[in-house]
């Protein structure tokens, strides 16, 4: 035996090790599984040049086994193995001529997040101490006639002894620590496996589970046979055609733990300009095993490099407003290392994830198309998510603003900005041009408009003076109650040149006037002058930027319209909620000239031009538009005392 002493930096270097490369100790599996398969895959590749390489030992595995008597866990596989020199070269130089290198290296990995040094210095070996307070490694090489066993506990010491074995072979054994014998339960080493492992190309073996009491065991012995665990090809790199529906659905429900259908299934396997396998799966109905309303929990597909989980919820695949997608990708087009912060702005990821971006959208959109009733639940279900999009991808706003549904007052089902179009009539406007001399002229041009108005709920906006001009003439509003509403129209203000309007915006021209139309309503406001005018003088300024005439307002006195440009009101309300600055913004204020009250104001304007009968009446008219804006009164209680008046029969 040769015992050799480690330096006093080698604390500094686990340290260094279990935090800037491993900050979850349950990788250290992971992490000898894969290099156990490594060492397979150099023996296969021996084995092609030299047909005598392997002898009977022909078919590779890795076995695992606990006991909790000794508290160990055992990993071997039958690679390509390392001779004794490996042994001290690769896991005890590190402690040794190498270690300021080694330090300086890890240092620099901690600050730079370049996490490139697994594969280097056997670095995979050492997050077994994270666990483990003592290891040793036995190995057999075809390169060896002796096989050899370095042994060590990572702080002070390591020993190297030959041993009797003669075919190739590798075994680790991990001697568990106190903090970690959860470990050593087989049930917890096969879901790690099934978690970090299931499709490593490598058959992964471990006894089967024995469920007989203690008592059962004891009377009779049994010896368990060993099972495969992991399952080496995984369902991604397969072939379409080799995969029934039924493998898709089981699939779907072991990465989403949804036990419904999934919408639709996205099966890709791409070699390009990046290569990569994936399988994306779309919910329809509510995960109740699955928070998605905040968008800062973990979300995200599994990662997979090189049949090796890298990340459970890998963010930067996935767009935020998308976290309701299940889905696995793998590619190798990435080192077997990567780190989260190496996800950030990784040229391969962004591809990967434009490309998967646009095929969910195709695939939502031949969903909408051919299997409507699908996708109304799913809508229904996850409509306000995907409507996030807003805040995230407004290059692709016309695409996901083609697969999104809304509300409308004229049915009692969802309708697509599309078949919104379908119905609208286009209408001829004056667009400014230039001839060919390079003059600006004016010309016709036919468009379409898409109106909508924002409220609370269905029942407030068929309450809105300004919605039954369009009920009348049979013409399609959009209703927006979701709070996303607001900032969604402030930023996606056209469809396909399709300008999306308020219904509470100024001059909304539902048909072109006659001019004998346009002379009545010049003469009306002529004689209603004397109105306008009091209605300034008594309402603030500050409130009102105009008073203008509109007989299209149903039942109501008065309403109040938002300028063109202007916030509107409910966007307004959300953004003084969050505590934002918000302009003061003065509103217009409409006459409907055919409601009775306006006669009542002649008669009284008339008798006295100061009467207080009037002002009350005005500023109750005021309040009432106010309400019917959906805001809330700055002086409730007067209001209150006006209501009181009138029915008392104030004014007769």
């Amino acid at each position: 035996m040769s015992k050799h002493n480690f330096e006093a930096e080698t604390g500094r270097i686990l340290e260094l090790l279990t935090h800037s490369i491993y900050s979850n100790k349950e990788i250290f599996l992971r992490e000898i599984i894969s290099n156990s398969a490594d060492a397979i895959d150099k023996a296969r590749l021996k084995s092609l040049t030299d047909t005598t390489f392997l002898g009977d030992d022909v078919n590779f595995k890795i076995i695992i086994t606990t006991d909790k008597q000794n508290n160990t866990i055992i990993i071997e596989d039958n690679g390509i193995g390392m001779t004794g020199e490996e042994l001290i070269s690769h896991l005890g130089t590190i402690a040794k001529s190498g270690t300021k290198e080694f330090i300086e290296k890890l240092q620099k990995a901690k600050e730079n997040s370049e996490h490139n040094l697994i594969g280097q210095f056997w670095v995979w070996f050492y997050s077994s101490f994270m666990v483990a307070d003592k290891v040793e490694v036995d190995s057999k090489s075809w390169l060896d006639k002796k096989a050899h066993r370095w042994i060590s506990d990572w702080k002070t010491w390591y020993d190297i002894e030959e041993i009797e074995k003669t075919t190739r072979w590798t075994k680790i054994t991990l001697y568990i620590d106190e903090a970690n014998k959860t470990l050593l339960e087989e049930w917890k080493i096969k879901e790690l496996i099934k978690k970090y492992s299931n499709y490593i190309g490598v058959p992964i073996m471990m006894k089967e589970y024995d469920s007989r009491t203690d008592e059962e065991k004891q009377k009779e012995p049994k010896e368990m046979q060993f099972e495969q665990v992991n399952e080496t090809k995984p369902i991604w790199k397969k072939d379409k055609k080799d995969i029934k529906e039924e493998d898709y659905k089981t699939f779907y429900q072991s990465v989403s733990n949804d036990w419904n259908e999934p919408l639709f299934t996205i099966h890709n396997n791409v070699e390009w300009m990046v290569s990569y396998k994936s399988i994306l799966f779309s919910p329809k109905e509510v995960n109740m095993y699955k928070n998605l309303s905040d968008p800062n929990l973990d979300y995200g597909p599994k990662l997979y490099v090189q049949n090796v989980l890298i990340l459970e919820h890998a963010k930067e695949l996935l767009p935020v407003w998308l976290r309701f997608v299940s889905w696995v990708i793998e590619t190798n087009d990435l080192p077997l290392n990567i780190s989260r912060e190496m996800l950030q702005d990784n040229s391969v990821l962004d591809k990967i994830k434009k490309w998967l971006t646009k095929k969910v959208i195709t695939e939502l959109w031949n969903t909408l198309k051919n299997k409507r009733e699908d996708y109304i639940k799913f809508w229904s279900n996850y409509g306000k998510i995907v409507k996030e999009w807003i805040h995230y991808e407004y290059d692709l706003k016309s695409e996901i603003a083609g697969i999104s549904l809304f509300k409308w007052i004229n049915s009692s089902s969802l309708i697509s900005l599309d078949e919104y179009l379908e119905n609208v009539p286009l209408k001829t406007i004056l667009t400014p041009s230039l001839n060919q001399e390079g003059e600006e002229k004016e010309e016709n041009k036919e468009t379409k408009t898409i109106y909508y108005i924002i409220a609370k709920s269905e029942a407030e906006a068929l309450a809105s003076p300004y919605i039954s001009q369009f009920i009348e003439k049979n013409i399609d509003v959009l209703v927006l109650t979701d709070p996303i509403d607001s900032f969604l129209l402030q930023w996606f203000t056209e469809y396909k040149e399709a300008k999306l309007v308020s219904i509470t915006t100024n001059d909304i021209e539902l048909e072109e006037k006659t001019e004998d139309q346009k002379k009545e309503k010049e003469e009306k406001q002529k004689n209603m002058k004397w109105l306008f005018e009091l209605v300034k003088n008594t309402i603030w300024t500050e409130k009102i930027e105009d008073v203008v005439l509109n007989d299209n307002l149903w039942k109501a006195l008065w309403a109040l319209k938002t300028p063109k440009n202007w916030i509107d009101p409910q966007l307004e309300k959300m953004m003084k909620a969050m505590g934002q600055e918000v302009p003061v913004q003065k509103r217009i204020l409409e006459l409907n000239s055919k409601n009775s009250l306006v006669e009542s104001m002649k008669t009284e304007f008339d008798n006295n031009i100061k009467s207080e009968k009037l002002a009350d009446i005005i500023n109750y008219a005021y309040m009432q538009a106010i309400l019917l804006e959906w805001w809330e009164l700055e002086k409730p209680a007067e209001f209150v005392e006006l209501t009181n008046k009138f029915a008392k029969g104030y004014i007769r």
